[in-house]
C-alpha cells in the first residue's frame, strides 16, 4: 500500500506517538512524508526519519500567529489555522496527483483542514484524542488567559471533530471514549512504547521523576501543584528525597522551583536513563484526555507510579494494582511516601504496571490495533500488516 504521511511537525522522540506509528507503517508499506518545519534543527531531525526524501514545508511562526488572528472572527479552530500553511496544502495535492497514494494518513488535529483537499483519495486521521474535551476542561478550570482560550477553542474544535465523524472519516484515538459516548468510525490505536528492562538492582536513592513537555500548560500546572502542595510533605517524611524534572523548555517558574531537593534537566536527548534511576514516577495532571505518554513510559520502564484519576480514567489501569491514584495533596503525599519507603509494595506495583504496559502499548500490540484501523481504508488487515513473526 502507498501511504502519504502528513504531519504538522517532525515525528521525533519528543513526539513518540507520531514517530512510532510512522515506523510501523514504513515496515510494511511504501510511505512518503510531508511535514512542516520551523527551524534548521527540525530540518536536521527530518534527516533521521525512516523515509527517503521527506518533503518539508517551512512554517513561519509569525505567519501562523497571523492566521490565528484572522481566524478569531470566524468559526475555524485556532489549532487548525495555525498549521494551515498554503505550501503544505500544495505539497499534499502534488503528491496525490503525481504519486497517487492509496491513503493519506493525517497526523493530529492541526492537519484536519486537508481532509476535503485529499478527496477522492481515502483519508485516515490520527487525532490521538478528541482534543475539544481538553479545551472544555481548560475553559472550566484554568486561570486567565487560558480559560479564554478554552472558551474560544473548545466549541470550534468540537464542531470540526463532529463533522469528521459525520463524514465517516476513520479516526484513530489513543484511548477509548467514555462508556456510553462512543462515536462511530473511531479506532483505538494506543501509543507504542517499548522499554527493554535493564535494571538489575533497585535505585539507591529515593528519586521521584516527572517527565513531560514543559511548553504544555497542563504539564506545568500539574507539576507546580505537586511542588507546592505535595512535595514539602514528602520531604518532611523522606528528607533525602529528590524530585527530578525532565522536560523540554522549562518556563521560569519551573526553573525557580529547583530548591528543596528539586532538580531540573532541560531538553535531554533521551529520557530512558532517568527512568532507570527513579524510585517512583508521578503524573500529577488534572486536565487532559486520552492516555498520557508519561504514564505509559513509566509503567513500561517498571517504575511504580502515582497519577490522578484524570490520567488513569481511560487508560484501563487499576488503583492499588497497576498504579496508585489520588486527586488530593494528602493522598499524594501518602502514595509517594509509600513507594519511597516500602520496597516490597513498590516492586509489586511496578511489576503489574509493567505487565499492563506491555500488553496494551508494546509495538506488537499497537501494530495489531493499527491494522484494525487501516482495514477501514484498505484491504483486509492481514494483507495490510502481515504477521511480523513470518
Amino acid at each position: 500500500m502507498k501511504v502519504l504521511f502528513v504531519a504538522p511537525w517532525i515525528p521525533s522522540k519528543i513526539r513518540p506517538r507520531s514517530l512510532e506509528i510512522l515506523n510501523m507503517l514504513v515496515k510494511d508499506h511504501d510511505v512518503r512524508f510531508v511535514g512542516l518545519v520551523s527551524s534548521e534543527a527540525e530540518e536536521r531531525e527530518a534527516t533521521e526519519l525512516p523515509v527517503t526524501n521527506p518533503v518539508l514545508i517551512r512554517r513561519d511562526r509569525w505567519g501562523s500567529m497571523a492566521r490565528c488572528a484572522r481566524a478569531l472572527p470566524t468559526r475555524t479552530a485556532l489549532q487548525q489555522a495555525y498549521a494551515q500553511v498554503p505550501g503544505l496544502s500544495a505539497a499534499v495535492r502534488e503528491q496525490i496527483r503525481d504519486w497517487r497514494p492509496d491513503v493519506v494518513h493525517l497526523n493530529v488535529f492541526r492537519t484536519v483542514h486537508l481532509v476535503e483537499e485529499c478527496a477522492p483519495t481515502p483519508v485516515i486521521i490520527d487525532l490521538d484524542e478528541f482534543r475539544s474535551e481538553y479545551y472544555e476542561q481548560v475553559a472550566r478550570t484554568a486561570k486567565f488567559p487560558w480559560h479564554l482560550v478554552g472558551r474560544i477553542e473548545g466549541p470550534r474544535m468540537k464542531a470540526r471533530e463532529d463533522r469528521l465523524v459525520e463524514m465517516g472519516v476513520p479516526i484513530m484515538l489513543s484511548a477509548p471514549d467514555e462508556p456510553g459516548a462512543e462515536r462511530p468510525g473511531t479506532y483505538v490505536v494506543r501509543s507504542a512504547y517499548d522499554f527493554p528492562l535493564t535494571r538489575h538492582a533497585e535505585p539507591t536513592e529515593p528519586i521521584v521523576l516527572f517527565v513531560g513537555r514543559l511548553t504544555y500548560e497542563a504539564n506545568v500546572h500539574g507539576l507546580m501543584w505537586f511542588i507546592e502542595q505535595c512535595w514539602p510533605g514528602i520531604r518532611t517524611r523522606v528528607p533525602n528525597a529528590k524530585l527530578r524534572i525532565v522536560g523540554t523548555e522549562p518556563p521560569r517558574e519551573v526553573l525557580e522551583a529547583a530548591t528543596n531537593g528539586v532538580e531540573v534537566f532541560a531538553n535531554v536527548p533521551d529520557v530512558d536513563p532517568y527512568y532507570l534511576e527513579a524510585s517512583a514516577a508521578i503524573v500529577p495532571i488534572h486536565r487532559g484526555t486520552g492516555v498520557q505518554m508519561k504514564l505509559i513510559q513509566a509503567l513500561a520502564a517498571g517504575v511504580p507510579t502515582v497519577a490522578t484519576s484524570a490520567v488513569t480514567r481511560r487508560a484501563g489501569v487499576r488503583h492499588g494494582h497497576d498504579v496508585l491514584v489520588s486527586d488530593d495533596p494528602d493522598g499524594w503525599i501518602d502514595a509517594v511516601t509509600t513507594l519511597l519507603t516500602n520496597p516490597e509494595a513498590a516492586q509489586r506495583l511496578a511489576a503489574a504496571g509493567r505487565e499492563w504496559a506491555v500488553g496494551s502499548h508494546s509495538t506488537e500490540a499497537v501494530r495489531r490495533q493499527l491494522a484494525d484501523a487501516y482495514a477501514a481504508v484498505g484491504p483486509p488487515k492481514d494483507d495490510l500488516f502481515p504477521d511480523s513473526s513470518e
